[in-house]
This record gives C-alpha cells, sequence and structure tokens, in this order.
C-alpha cells in the first residue's frame, strides 16, 4: 500500500474510488451542466466567454460553464429565426454574432435590439468560423478558405470595417482563446501549418511549419485531420500537440515567436485518442480501451506518470438511493443513461479540460484525483516534485505532500531518499518565496553557513559565507570610583565563549538579496484576462523546470509550497511521539532538512532548531550537540538556548553553552535572572553596568543580596543603585532596604 493511500485509507476518504471500489487517476464529477431546451439547433461552447450556447428558433440560451454545481437558468438572447451554423457573443457579452451560411454572419446588438449582416469578402470564399478578439489590431477574425479577414466593429454605422487581410489557402483551422492562436492547415496533405497570435501587443505570425505523419501504406499518403491536432497551454507554455495515429505516438511542437521547434513525442498505445490539459496535466483518452493516460511535460524522463485507469464518474446517485427518494420534494434526479455512460458516441472534447455530449446536451468537466495518484506512485521525490506543481487542488496537494514526508521518516526509508525529496520540497518554497527583485521582500531570510557538520555519518554543508558582518558594541565601562570594587567572581566566561561566535546576525524581516532568474526574454508570460499568453523567443535560454512550473504563484493562484513552519507543525513535532526512545534517524532526517534549507538559503524556525536540542539532549549526545551549535548548524537564538539551558540540567558545558547564547543575544533579562538562580549576584551587576540595561528593576538584585544574609553583597547593590540609578531614592525600594541596611548594621555593632 503506497504511503499517500494508507493516509486515506485511515482517514476513511473514498476519493480515488468509484463505484464498486474502482480507482482512478482522473474523473467527471455529478452533477454535469444540462441544457435540454426543445426544438435546439445544437449544443456549442463560447471558449472566450466560457459560456455553453443552445441556439433554438428564436431564442440562444447560454449557461456558465465555470460554475459547479451549474446554473439552473440560462441565460437568454432572443434573435430572428433562420438557420445557424456557429454562435459567438463578444467579449464583452453585448453582441452576439451567428453564422447563418457559409458567406453571412448576422450580428445582434443585446441593449439596443438591432443588428446587421456582414458577408465575406469574397463571394467565392466559404466562412469555415469566426471569433472574437482583444487584440487592439482588429475585433473579429473570419476564417474563409482564402485566409483571415479580420474586422473592427463600428456600433454607431451599425457594422464592420475589414482593416486587414491574411491571404492564405485554408484547408481547416484550430483556434483557443486561451492562447488567442488560430492554426490554419494547408496543403494536399493538410500538414503544413501556420499560425497567428491575436495578442495585446499586436498580431504575431508564426513560421509555417510541417507535422510528422507516418505513412500507413506505401502508395497511400495520410490526411491530417483537425482533430488531431490540440493547441495546449502547460505551464505557461504554448504547444501544439499532434496525434500520430499510425505511429501511435503524440507529437509535440513548442510555439516561439520565431520559430515552432519539435519537443520529442509521447507515446499512446491506440488510435482512438482525444486529448485534455488538466491542471497542466496532459490527460490521453483512449477512448476504445477507455482509459487515461497521464503525461506531466516537466517529468524527466516523459513517460505516463502512473499506470493507465479508467476515467470514472464521481458524485452520481446510486440507483437504489435515487429510487428511494424520488418521492420526496426536492429529490435528486435519477442518473440518466447517458450521464452513466463513459465515452459515448456524441462526446467531444473541448479545449481545456471540458467534455461536451452534443447528443445529449450535457457537459463534464475532466478532473484529476492527486489522491489516487499518489497512491499509485513509487518513485516519492518526483511524486513530490508533481505535487508542488499543482495549482487547482493546492490545499490537497500539500497535505498529500507533508504526508509522504511524515511517511518517509516513520518508516525508516533511506536517508538518501529523504534528502532528494527534501531537496523538492525546499527547492519549490525557495523559488516560490524568493522576491522578484533585489529590493521587493516577501519575507524570505536567507541563511548564510560556511561549515560542514559531520555527526553520525551525516554531513551538512553550505556555500561559502558571502554577509556582512554586523558587532555589537558593549558599552563603556563605567568610573572605578563611583561603584564599591566587585571581585572577579571565580566561574565567569568559559569554553562556551570559543563555541558561540561573539557577533549574533540579525534575521531580516525581509530579503534584499537578488534573485537569480532568467533574463525577461526567456520567460513566457501567462497573462489572464484581456492579455492571454505570449510566446518567447526561441533563442533565449531555456528556464529551469521548476522555474517554469512555478508561474502559478506569480498569477495568484493557491500553492501548495510547503514552507519550514509547515515541516516542523506537520512533519517533526507530528510523529515527536511516534519515534523509539533512539532518535538518531529522527535527528538525521532533520539534519537532512537543515541541509537543504542551508543550500537555498531558507531560514528554519528557531523551533526546529530547540527539537533537536531537546532530541539530542535525551540521548545524552551533548558532545554532537555542542558540535552542531559551534559548526553553525543549530543558529543562536533564545528559543534554542532556553532549550539548551533546559537540557544542561544534567550536562553543565550544555548549560553555559545556553547562558553564553543568550548573553550573546542580549536578552538581558533571562540572563540576569539565570545568574541570580546560580548567585552570581556581583556577576549581574557588573552585566548591567557594562551593557546599560535600565529594564531590570533593583528589587530583583537588592531581594537576592539580602536573602543571601551577607551584609557586605547587599551594602554593594544597595550603593550601585544609588550611584547608577536615577530617582532611586525617592523609590520604596531605597526606604526599605537603607532601613534594613540601618538595622543590620545596629545589630552587626552590638548596639
Amino acid at each position: 500500500m503506497g504511503l499517500a493511500e494508507r493516509a486515506s485509507s485511515s482517514s476513511g476518504a473514498r476519493l480515488g474510488m468509484g463505484a464498486g471500489g474502482a480507482k482512478s487517476h482522473a474523473y467527471i464529477q455529478y452533477p454535469p451542466l444540462r441544457c435540454d431546451i426543445p426544438g435546439a439547433a445544437g449544443v456549442m461552447y463560447d471558449d472566450g466567454n466560457k459560456l455553453l450556447l443552445v441556439p433554438a428558433p428564436s431564442k440562444v440560451y447560454s449557461w456558465p460553464t465555470n460554475q459547479h454545481p451549474p446554473a439552473e437558468l440560462p441565460g437568454v438572447t432572443d434573435i430572428k429565426e433562420g438557420p445557424i451554423l456557429g454562435v459567438r457573443y463578444s467579449l464583452d457579452g453585448k453582441i452576439l454574432a451567428i453564422q447563418r451560411t457559409n458567406q453571412e454572419i448576422e450580428f445582434v446588438n443585446k441593449e439596443s435590439c438591432t443588428g446587421f449582416k456582414q458577408q465575406c469578402r469574397s463571394g467565392s470564399d466559404r466562412i469555415f468560423g469566426f471569433f472574437w478578439t482583444d487584440c487592439p489590431a482588429c475585433d473579429i477574425v473570419f476564417v474563409t478558405t482564402s485566409g483571415l479577414e479580420m474586422y473592427t466593429l463600428y456600433l454607431s454605422k451599425n457594422g464592420l470595417k475589414l482593416v486587414e487581410y491574411k491571404k492564405t489557402h485554408v484547408s481547416w483551422y484550430v483556434y483557443t482563446h486561451e492562447s488567442r492562436l488560430v492554426l490554419l492547415a494547408s496543403g494536399m496533405q493538410c500538414k503544413t501549418l501556420s499560425g497567428y497570435q491575436f495578442a495585446a501587443g499586436g498580431i504575431v505570425r508564426l513560421p509555417k511549419y510541417d507535422v510528422t505523419m507516418t505513412k500507413q501504406e506505401y502508395n497511400r499518403k495520410p490526411v491530417l485531420a483537425p482533430e488531431d491536432i490540440r493547441i495546449a497551454t502547460m505551464y505557461g507554455r504554448l504547444y501544439c500537440v499532434q496525434v500520430d495515429r499510425v505511429a501511435l505516438q503524440l507529437h509535440m511542437y513548442r510555439f516561439y515567436r520565431d520559430a515552432v521547434v519539435p519537443q520529442g513525442s509521447l507515446p499512446i498505445f491506440s488510435s482512438h485518442v482525444a486529448i485534455s490539459v488538466v491542471d497542466n496535466v496532459l490527460l490521453v483518452h483512449q477512448t476504445d480501451s477507455q482509459v487515461v493516460l497521464l503525461y506531466d511535460i516537466l517529468t524527466d524522463p516523459r513517460g505516463p506518470i502512473s499506470a493507465p485507469l479508467p476515467l470514472l464518474l464521481r458524485g452520481a446517485p446510486s440507483p437504489a438511493a435515487s429510487s428511494s427518494s424520488n418521492t420526496g420534494k426536492g429529490s435528486r434526479r435519477p442518473l440518466s443513461t447517458a450521464e452513466a455512460t463513459i465515452y459515448g458516441k456524441g462526446w467531444v472534447f473541448i479545449n481545456p479540460d471540458l467534455v461536451l455530449d452534443h447528443m445529449h446536451g450535457l457537459l463534464w468537466r475532466v478532473r484529476l484525483d492527486l489522491e489516487a495518484v499518489a497512491a499509485s506512485s513509487s518513485n516519492l521525490p518526483s511524486l513530490l516534485s508533481f505535487l508542488q506543481r499543482r495549482r487547482f487542488d493546492a490545499p490537497k496537494a500539500k497535505e498529500l505532500s507533508l504526508i509522504v514526508i511524515k511517511s518517509m521518516i516513520i518508516e525508516r526509508r533511506s536517508l538518501r531518499l529523504i534528502a532528494s525529496a527534501m531537496d523538492v520540497v525546499t527547492a519549490s518554497y525557495a523559488q516560490a518565496t524568493r522576491p522578484s527583485s533585489g529590493t521587493g521582500g516577501s519575507g524570505y531570510q536567507p541563511m548564510n553557513k560556511s561549515t560542514a557538520v559531520s555527526s553520525g555519518g551525516i554531513t551538512l554543508s553550505a556555500g561559502p559565507r558571502g554577509s556582512q558582518s554586523s558587532s555589537n558594541p558593549v558599552g563603556k565601562a563605567m568610573s572605578k570610583s563611583k561603584i564599591v570594587e566587585i571581585e572577579q567572581d571565580a566561574e565567569t566566561v568559559s569554553d562556551a565563549e570559543s563555541i558561540i561566535s561573539s557577533e549574533i546576525e540579525e534575521a531580516p524581516l525581509t530579503s534584499s538579496q537578488e534573485q537569480t532568474s532568467a533574463p525577461s526574454s526567456s520567460r513566457v508570460l501567462s497573462r489572464e484576462g484581456s492579455k492571454g499568453i505570449t510566446m518567447e523567443s526561441s533563442t533565449s535560454n531555456s528556464s529551469s523546470l521548476l522555474a517554469s512550473g512555478l508561474q502559478g504563484l506569480r498569477m495568484g493562484l493557491p500553492a501548495p509550497y510547503i514552507s519550514p513552519d509547515d515541516v516542523l507543525q506537520s512533519v517533526f513535532l507530528a510523529i515527536e511521539e511516534e519515534m523509539c526512545t533512539d532518535s538518531t534517524f529522527y535527528v538525521a532526517a532533520i539534519v537532512e532538512y537543515m541541509r537543504s534549507t542551508a543550500k537555498e538559503n531558507v531560514r528554519v524556525p528557531p523551533g526546529l532548531q530547540a527539537l533537536m536540542v531537546q532530541l539530542l539532549g535525551r540521548d545524552e549526545r551533548y558532545h554532537e550537540l555542542r558540535q552542531f551549535v559551534a559548526g553553525k548548524l543549530i543558529d543562536p537564538s533564545r528559543t534554542v538556548a532556553l532549550q539548551l539551558l533546559d537540557v544542561g540540567t544534567n550536562d553543565r558545558e550544555t548549560r553555559k553553552l545556553g547562558m553564553e547564547m543568550l548573553r550573546l543575544l542580549h536578552a538581558h533579562c533571562d540572563y540576569v535572572k539565570l545568574l541570580l538562580q546560580d548567585g552570581r549576584l556581583l556577576e549581574g551587576l557588573r552585566y548591567i553596568r557594562q551593557n546599560k540595561v535600565d529594564t531590570i528593576p533593583p528589587a530583583l538584585f537588592l531581594e537576592a543580596a539580602a536573602n543571601s544574609n551577607d551584609i557586605e553583597k547587599l551594602a554593594s547593590v544597595f550603593r550601585f543603585c544609588l550611584d547608577f540609578l536615577p530617582g532611586f531614592q525617592q523609590t520604596p525600594d531605597f526606604n526599605l532596604y537603607s532601613s534594613r541596611l540601618n538595622q543590620q548594621c545596629i545589630v552587626g555593632s552590638g548596639c
């Protein structure tokens, strides 16, 4: 049983399981969007507005497709009766365009209830289709047999104006509003493709390219069909995915501004396939065998993420439940035969993740089951990398990532495997939280370490230190003539001075370290809304796989990244009680995580370092503990210092280490209280004098001196307060302890 699968079964979750307990990596969610309109002329999809359109003889019904459960009541637009070949709303929703014939398109203004008609440029041409754009060059584009006709809308004149004409022979075309890209097929085999992108900055023309087609017979040349081409957007990059049904391969082509570059091929195992893109994952539906292949283009080597499994229906009522609830008011609608049929005859796969059953008026959305993918994956670092790139179900991806890491430690997997897993999650977090500019900050806190600490075969190393040191000068000594001579205590700064650096570097709230990134020309900029997705230059340096997978965070989408606090709370603290008394492996796992954070310049929370101090102290590994502190694996902090003091109750040197850490951190109150607990009253006075500490009440020292029953010590403290604490004579402490001194002096003199 896989890690995530075990966690799922323990919680009783049924995700990943369909009817009869069948498992699936992809599913469609019940209920679908239903559009059962009597007399409808068909079902169409408007990807520019994400609307499902159903034209009827005198009306056009529309449903938004981004709602679940779907809206019950559709929008309605009145139109004139007549043939309908295609329907699309303008991007602002005010104009409805209806293709009436192969040469004419009718436009209806919803606000003024007026309309006009526009024929194509030449009477001998045929209109394949049309689409609205937000490109500044034009408002609408007609795709005809002779090329592209680009028009600007003039509502004041109730018409269109031809602004540009791209002449080229067109056999068929493919367009997606998500990419703002249209591909035009030409040639005898329709394998020569040319493209135009209608971006916010203008029209970008792509060079022509020929796709690869395998011949089935020697004298027979295959012809490329529109259903063999899919424009796919994955991780902000634009691809052309071509189905080679003879070679049983998917050929990948990546679009650049000045080139179309082949990106290799992916294996498929059937000639009857359809394609979806769900959360940047390429889904290949083998409709004959009714299974789905999952490909992640950032996985190396490229292969299916896991074994092919069926596409299942989720959330549908069981036949027994449907029949028993039909008598009640507001009962759930029973599952129809069309809804229960997977890969039906009327299924059409719409970019990127929709399935339209045009025969029955149903619209489904394909979804990923991350829990099922995690349960069937054996390569855990690769699984974590996959989960860290997910956006549409980021909370579930984050939860599964933490479960995987926690299970690896509990099951005592190899340290090399755990180190690889830690590197994946830390690199994802570092890349996501690193500021985009040198002056910006996002809570990213760099660590500067230059040491390698080895303990029990575990080595932590980091790059050279490049930070500037900040000195914390001690206050000037006061005049000795104003204070009673205080003898140096026998127990002063010990070997802890040589272990802890006297220069403590403050943890910055924001980072001023510049992010190392590729030039702006080498990145694919993903623009939502009216800006579309633009293409990068083919001559630019390609960025890393991880950087390419992190576009969603910049776009404001939720992210599954795991912070050091998440690792502390959900992994290390959560499994502390589950570990055996020997915590050697547990500490080794913590060290591996610290190694990965040091490599990425990510600061770990002091609580994690305090936990390691606690574990080492529990096993009485005091020598290793002091090595970790000396080697800067454990950073100085108040939390760590207090934990060292707690552990040091059984080890004197460790306690000295904790006190020295408090002193160097200028934790004055904590340090002085510890000195008083140890009876080192005079050293405490000397400390507050040298460091100009005015936050500690004098009563703390006076009470300690009085309890010592040493009249000379009490007098020295009292004189110190008179000389160095302004206004001490006006405090109740002055009256109290002056009278006490007088009484002891009288008693001591025998009066």
